[in-house]
């Protein structure tokens, strides 16, 4: 008889022992695989969308501050802008060193504006670079296309009751209504926009900008870098840089991993020490059995693979269904539960689950397996 069919017959002689460690190797790699997969969904979901949303950062003219103070007390500080932007400094920006990096440059031109005796902020725009920057932008009617379009925020369409296809007076010109924003819960709700060049126009205000919009195309760009090289090229602007959303964002997907690495780390822990146990009691029931194959020729390498080649099947049927179970819960808790795109299945994280699983399953039992082989003949055979 091989050792092989004497592995198999005690792991069905001992049915109870196997399903229940099989069983008990299956909920931890389900959870394993469950709560990472859960968790990379979350992560690639965040990561899409502030690659989609990009990571902004808005140019303005530099300010003088001059504090006034009055007997030794500083009452107001007065602010004087220093010099102004143009068009031609959002050229600029889109030349700098890192203009792979950059999703799109919209300068923009702000300024009050009277429609119907009520007043409107009118934002003048280019309004390819502007849908460009602003993808979650939904306009009901039409995108704008020549300079005398308009798009109109929903807060505003609602208090001029206007709509797509209507027109609007700015000034003595006509413009027409070509879309109007769904709600953004923002000031863009209150907003008019116009073309750029016709809002400066409107103003005798045409090449200025108020400020200028800049979104790169991924989160995780060197935005410190972009803005020093920003601030290069205009050294008479101020650059901020709009991080604290995205750093949010990422600081609760790196604590949601760290969870997952630390349930995963417990769940590898407690999986082992059951092998171990388990394994331990079973070298200890199997005394007059190794006694007696240690009496008839088998090696002390041989009892070692016979202990080991169980832990291996265990463990390999445990991570399959623990695998299959783990990939539905996942694409379960990423789905209806939270509320994301669920997760395909991914075989290459599968396969790495079942090798954790054997290494699980395997490594507790090499203790057991030694102690196993070491056993006297002698003193094993006299228990029978």
């Amino acid at each position: 008889m091989h050792f092989r069919d004497i592995a198999f017959s005690n792991l069905r002689r001992r049915r109870g022992r196997t399903i229940f460690l099989i069983i008990s190797l299956s909920v931890g790699v389900a959870t394993m695989v469950g709560v990472t997969s859960a968790t990379n969904a979350m992560r690639v979901s965040v990561e899409s969308k502030l690659r989609e949303f990009g990571a902004n950062m808005v140019v303005m003219p530099k300010t003088l501050e001059m504090p006034i103070v009055y007997g030794g007390v500083s009452i107001a500080a007065l602010q004087a802008t220093v010099g102004e932007l143009t068009e031609e400094d959002a050229t600029l920006v889109a030349s700098i060193q890192r203009k792979d990096a950059l999703r799109g440059v919209s300068p923009k031109l702000i300024n009050a504006v009277q429609v119907e005796g009520k007043e409107f902020m009118l934002v003048g725009v280019r309004f390819r670079d502007e849908l460009k920057m602003k993808p979650w932008w939904n306009i009901q009617g039409d995108k704008p296309s020549l300079s005398r379009h308009v798009l109109l925020g929903a807060i505003t369409a609602r208090q001029l009751n206007k709509q797509a296809g209507d027109t609007l007076i700015l000034g003595e010109k006509k413009f027409r209504v070509v879309g109007v924003l769904e709600e953004q819960l923002s000031n863009d709700d209150r907003a008019i926009f116009a073309d750029l060049r016709e809002t400066g126009l409107l103003f005798n205000q045409a090449g200025r900008v108020s400020f200028i919009e800049v979104s790169t195309w991924c989160a995780a760009c060197p935005v410190d870098t972009i803005v020093q090289q920003i601030s290069a090229k205009l050294p008479n602007a101020r650059v901020f840089a709009v991080k604290q959303l995205v750093e949010g964002e990422l600081s609760q997907v790196r604590l949601a991993t760290s969870f997952a690495i630390a349930l995963t780390t417990i769940i590898l822990i407690a999986g082992s020490l059951i092998m171990l146990f388990a394994m331990m009691a079973s070298v200890r029931e199997r005394t007059q059995e190794v006694g007696i194959l240690r009496a008839i020729g088998f090696r002390q390498r041989q009892i070692i693979r016979l202990f080991l080649l169980e832990g291996i099947v265990i463990s390999l049927i445990g991570g399959c269904i623990g695998a299959v179970v783990g990939s539905i819960a996942g694409a379960m808790l990423s789905g209806p539960l939270i509320g994301l795109e669920a997760p395909s299945f991914d075989p290459r994280f599968a396969g790495i689950a079942i090798f954790l699983a054997i290494m699980m399953g395997t490594l507790p039992v090499i203790y057991p397996a030694r102690k196993a082989s070491q056993l006297d003949p002698t003193t094993a055979l006299r228990a029978i």
